[in-house]
């Protein structure tokens, strides 16, 4: 499960949040005083929950009973008609533009959050961006103007893997929120609700860093080929048709393309590290693959060709020392890639 997918299933179960007790509890210090800015900016590791916790303020935010409780730590109701309308995708105040397989967010989309702020409402907006760092130049640049003279009532939420990609200008009229790995004891309560074993959730907490949607992912993916042994195996011998690689990520009904491809990487990624070995040299050799799967992602999601970079992808999988290769990589994309 990717963390657009836990992010989804997060507006139908607002109260299955863990972890990220400080930034849930300074939200909702600003919150419950009136003081939340316009804008905000949710940034941290790829599968930390990012997606999650700010869709799950943007419910908040339009809840017409809140509840506010005890804590700093105020929750949407999920009875009123506003959760129910967040929930099925049909609230008239609630916008998200997402960058789905890592490609870029073009300029259209800003011309949408510009139709959606021009229409009459009879109360708050949220508008959410997942992921801010995929916009384009020019639509950067647009979604600055919007927020240099921010419409009264709306709220924009940024969620971000890499901060300091965005515009400066950008980050200066948000409020920020770094979200770092979950406590162990947060990682497994929300694996637990999974129904994945104590056992396997410490070796994924290993391998993952303490990110639940990643975590989740590389279980999937441990579940579809049989087992820890079977998956490591999987990534020692590359098939010979790098594509079959995609079967990992595939969902119901979905064929090969960039998203699957993108998420793909990212499986990788993760896999090699959590599979990294005990001796200096092999950790040395997972960390570089991972970078390098890392950098074809961002390849992929700017103009890269899928096939091309699945067979790049499995040229580094394949390489003892994916540090020669490094300079191979460009002929078989076509481009450079760093």
């Amino acid at each position: 499960m990717n963390e657009h997918l836990d992010a989804q299933e997060g507006l139908d179960h607002v109260a299955d949040i863990f972890g990220h007790e400080d930034m849930r509890r300074g939200w909702g210090r600003g919150f419950l005083a009136g003081r939340l800015s316009h804008a905000h900016l949710i940034g941290g590791p790829e599968g930390i929950g990012k997606g999650t916790l700010a869709r799950n303020w943007a419910r908040l935010l339009l809840c017409a009973q809140p509840e506010t409780g005890t804590d700093p730590d105020p929750r949407a109701c999920g009875e009123c008609p506003s959760c129910s309308k967040v929930a099925s995708g049909n609230h008239p105040g609630y916008l998200e533009i997402s960058s789905e397989g890592g490609g870029t967010i073009e300029i259209a989309r800003m011309r949408e959050i510009l139709s959606f702020l021009a229409l009459r409402s009879d109360g708050r907006r949220v508008v959410l961006i997942d992921s801010a760092d995929q916009l384009r130049e020019e639509s950067a640049n647009a979604l600055l103007k919007i927020l240099e003279e921010p419409p009264g009532e709306t709220h924009f939420l940024l969620v971000s893997h890499r901060p300091a990609s965005l515009l400066g200008t950008i980050i200066s009229r948000c409020q920020r929120w770094l979200l770092g790995p979950l406590s162990r004891d947060s990682f497994h309560e929300v694996l637990g609700r999974h129904g994945i074993s104590e056992e396997r959730a410490s070796f994924l907490y290993r391998g993952t860093g303490g990110r639940p949607g990643a975590a989740l992912a590389l279980e999937e993916a441990l579940t579809r080929c049989g087992g820890e042994e079977s998956f490591s195996r999987l990534l020692r011998e590359i098939p010979a048709d790098p594509r079959d690689l995609v079967a990992l990520t595939l969902r119901e009904g979905e064929s090969f393309d960039r998203d699957s491809v993108h998420r793909t990487l990212q499986l990788l990624g993760n896999g090699i590290w959590a599979f990294r070995g005990n001796t200096v040299e092999s950790r040395q050799v997972a960390a570089t693959r991972a970078l390098m799967l890392t950098h074809l992602a961002g390849h992929l999601g700017r103009y890269g060709s899928p096939d091309l970079v699945v067979e790049a992808a499995a040229m580094v999988l394949r390489s003892e020392n994916p540090e020669n290769i490094r300079e191979l990589i460009p002929r078989v994309l076509g481009s450079q890639w760093v």
